[in-house]
């Protein structure tokens, strides 16, 4: 295995997950899926492998949704694997039995494809009347064929976030509405749709005046790796890298970064690399890279980008946003604080009880979105804490 920092590992570089992996195509084999987890978690690694190694009798489509910004856009890039699938039913054989030829589905893909060619859009209003016949003729043909198809649909929130962006809340609406009724419509049958970035839906739809509709999904949270996981993680890439680590360095590196997601455990072994060791580390050496590169350095962009993600509009308003930086101010005072010092904080930041009572959700939402978006982890008594070492002390060094 080799290191890679700022995309996603696939082939020999990917860092197997079985575990997760059959608890998605468990969890697709039944219903339709929210894959969940704070960014930068391995989510994308895990759908490309998905796509690259689909279960038997099934095919598997991932798609980026970042790439696009209208509704037609997302609907071709669903036809066009369709298609290829399709054409290419007779020699897989994975049309065999079912009943459908691929000559007939083949035509009314044709019809969709000169369907969509003649949408037009125009920006800042909403299209649905122009994208809507195209999308329920697709919905119709997926349950009229039952292909067993999983798509895999990476940054869907990012995806409508754009939409609303570049045309209105309605044209969120409108895709929010027919890509519930087209879950349900196929909920019975082998297509199964996965969003990822699920995570900061909810927000969003709050931010734009809607209600989520997007809580018929199998929630599914991809967990951090394991002790020994992150231990076999490590030694896999030292070796790869030709790094010199042993057990007993690989342990010392799990418990300075107090969380086993990989990117964090990848940017702690490129810092070690940087220094071109010819033995192995010793224990001073590890604590001296961590506090002076991962803390303090340049490279840490995991830690940069999460806390300057708290200050962008996207996530937070201004109210809730004070919310999210004065408790993670006090935690970095404290080992863990409860609920009563969040009431406490909310309190002080908005002082009329009528206020707070008409926004009552307001902290809920807040301590919510850090858990989800990787900031903090909340203990079986209750209480909270910074979920990572190292995200706690980059807090500190940037606020001290």
């Amino acid at each position: 295995m080799k290191l890679k920092i700022g995309n996603p590992a696939t082939g020999s570089d990917f860092f197997p997950r079985e575990s997760v992996r059959h608890r998605l195509l468990r969890a697709l084999a039944r219903d339709h899926v929210a894959f969940v987890g704070p960014r930068r978690t391995g989510k994308t690694s895990i759908l490309k492998n998905i796509a690259q190694n689909p279960p038997t009798g099934t095919e598997a489509v991932f798609l980026d949704l970042e790439k696009f910004s209208t509704v037609p856009e997302w609907l071709s890039a669903l036809l066009v694997p369709t298609k290829a699938l399709i054409t290419g039913s007779e020699k897989s054989g994975w049309l065999a039995g079912s009943g459908k030829t691929a000559k007939t589905l083949l035509a009314r893909i044709e019809k969709l494809e000169i369907l969509g060619n003649g949408i037009a859009l125009t920006p800042n209003r909403s299209n649905s009347d122009a994208w809507r016949p195209l999308a329920d003729e697709f919905q119709k043909l997926l349950h009229d064929a039952d292909l067993p198809i999983y798509f895999l649909l990476d940054e869907f929130p990012w995806y409508l976030g754009h939409l609303a962006r570049k045309h209105t809340a309605e044209e969120v609406e409108a895709v929010l509405n027919w890509f519930r009724s087209a879950r349900q419509d196929l909920a019975g049958g082998k297509t199964r749709f996965l969003v990822t970035g699920s995570i900061g839906l909810e927000g969003l739809l709050r931010r734009i005046g809607l209600s989520p509709t997007a809580n018929d999904f199998d929630t599914i949270e991809i967990p951090p790796l394991t002790d020994e996981e992150a231990l076999d993680f490590l030694m896999q890439l030292s070796m790869g890298e030709e790094i010199p680590l042993n057990e007993t360095a690989g342990r010392r590196i799990l418990k300075l970064m107090g969380a086993n997601w990989p990117i964090l455990l990848e940017l702690f072994l490129s810092e070690l690399q940087d220094k071109e060791l010819k033995k192995l580390p010793t224990m001073p050496d590890l604590k001296d890279l961590y506090e002076v590169r991962m803390v303090r350095g340049s490279r840490n962009k995991y830690c940069q980008e999460m806390f300057n993600r708290l200050s962008k509009d996207e996530l937070f308003s201004p109210t809730e946003r004070r919310i999210a930086f004065e408790s993670l101010k006090l935690l970095t005072m404290r080992p863990m604080i409860g609920g009563r010092e969040l009431e406490a904080i909310h309190s002080k930041i908005v002082p009329n009880e009528k206020v707070r009572s008409m926004t009552g959700d307001e902290l809920g939402f807040v301590i919510d979105t850090l858990r989800h978006d990787g900031y903090l982890l909340r203990r079986a008594d209750g209480q909270y804490q910074f979920a990572s070492n190292i995200l706690r002390d980059y807090w500190i060094h940037r606020t001290a």
